[in-house]
């Protein structure tokens, strides 16, 4: 199980589980990212999606 930091809108970090991410999708004008979970819910994050799949470690 691996866990990897972000930020999330309000500038607070935010620490996700990996192993529960299903989805990762670029928001509406450069906003940053949506990371969707297996459990149906998702997290809005700060950082731009390349970053968010370079954090784990995916391909563009």
């Amino acid at each position: 199980m691996a866990f990897v930091q972000f930020t999330q809108p309000d500038d607070q970090p935010i620490v996700i589980n990996t192993d529960r991410i299903v989805t990762a999708t670029p928001l509406p004008d450069g906003q940053g990212t949506r990371i969707t979970f297996n459990n149906g819910g998702h997290q809005d994050v700060k950082q731009l999606i390349a970053d968010v799949l370079r954090q784990l470690n995916i391909s563009a």
